[in-house]
């Protein structure tokens, strides 16, 4: 059920975060803390840091992301006015891949495998819904939004902003070949959330244990600082996914 809860409020962080359509206001840095269960079942905290400008935003997470010993990412630069990403990894490479590209990925991997069932538990419908509640976090005003599936035992409340406008610019577009799951989930989400201007300020879990933090924002900052973490470092040697699947299979 943990498990299952955090993986749903995961998803809700991407579609939040790459859905919602705003004209850029925000520029600056935002920080924020994710908690989970460790090896040890005790609670981890990693820190992810979200730079912006009015045209490209930097992700960046306080451990970088390991994926075997050809590819650990140092970040991801997501440029709209480019229309493409940039995921920072070591020896000074860059993997760049369009919009398009990462559908057509999407596409390669629905064929290695077939949809989930839509009988499935993981395909559940999930109800959205506001409710009259209202808390300050960080010097903003936020409304609570309450998602909960059939389980009557647990809950998610959102906590959203309508004063924090960012420009995602094509991550706010329809995208291709999206697996059905996920499918449903952004369009549900979409639908209950994103007509407004809402931005995440904290997402905490309620089950049979209590009520746990999943996500808070510890630090919102305005200001230039973005424009300098939005810009690939000077040597940063780019590369395609095709010099990335070569390199991982010669080892190199």
């Amino acid at each position: 059920m943990r498990t299952k809860l955090y993986l749903s409020t995961l998803l809700f962080l991407c579609v939040t975060f790459f859905s919602n359509p705003l004209q850029a206001q925000f520029e600056g840095h935002i920080s924020m803390n994710l908690y989970g269960d460790n090896e040890n079942g005790k609670t981890s905290v990693n820190e992810l840091n979200m730079y912006v400008t009015a045209d490209r935003i930097f992700l960046k997470g306080e451990d970088e992301m390991n994926f075997g010993q050809s590819f650990n990412s140092g970040g991801m630069l997501i440029r709209n006015d480019k229309k493409d990403f940039v995921v920072l990894m070591e020896n000074n490479d860059a993997l760049q891949v369009t919009k398009s590209e990462v559908e057509g990925l999407f596409k390669m991997f629905l064929s290695w495998g077939s949809d989930s069932s839509p009988n499935s538990s993981e395909n559940e419908e999930m109800n959205f819904e506001y409710t009259d509640r209202e808390r300050t976090i960080n010097g903003y005003k936020t409304y609570e939004l309450v998602i909960s599936g059939k389980e009557a035992d647990s809950k998610m409340s959102v906590w959203l902003t309508p004063n924090i406008d960012i420009n995602w610019g094509m991550l706010a577009e329809p995208w291709k070949n999206i697996p059905a799951e996920a499918n449903r989930a952004v369009n549900q989400s979409r639908d209950a959330v994103f007509t407004g201007k809402n931005f995440p300020m904290l997402v905490e879990v309620t089950g049979k244990k209590g009520t746990e933090t999943v996500m808070e924002v510890t630090n919102i900052n305005k200001s230039s600082i973005a424009k300098a973490m939005v810009q690939i470092p000077t040597g940063v040697n780019l590369i395609s996914v095709t010099d990335l699947m070569f390199k991982m299979m010669s080892g190199n």
